[in-house]
């Protein structure tokens, strides 16, 4: 579970969540902020993309977009041999994917996301 950051001044178009557990790891880690661009109807996610998702059980979370399986729902996977195994994940719809991670900030401070 993720929480979004409410009330740290307001920046259009983009958002702060923490990151809670290590299933992002090594990208991210537990503790750490990502800050997100917001999606817009005309953006299209692709696989790859870190991204912010509500998802329906576990709220807001922080996974890797996978394949688009039909057309507008995704796979969701994890980075760690610790994250839910992405057959349990489910797919996200294209209206529940929040936004794009773009910076990570933690304790070593500021670094863009991008996994090879």
């Amino acid at each position: 579970m993720i929480d979004l950051i409410q009330g740290i001044g307001t920046l259009p178009g983009f958002g702060i969540v923490r990151v809670s557990g290590l299933s992002m790891r090594p990208a991210l880690e537990d503790g750490d902020f990502v800050l997100f661009r917001r999606l817009s109807a005309a953006d299209n996610p692709f696989p790859g993309m870190i991204v912010i998702v509500r998802h329906q059980r576990l709220g807001t979370i922080v996974k890797l977009l996978g394949q688009e399986a039909r057309p507008g729902h995704f796979g969701l996977h994890g980075l760690s041999a610790l994250s839910t195994d992405s057959t349990h994940l489910g797919r996200a719809e294209r209206q529940d994917i929040i936004g794009q991670a773009v910076l990570r900030i933690w304790r070593h401070g500021v670094s863009g996301l991008r996994v090879n």
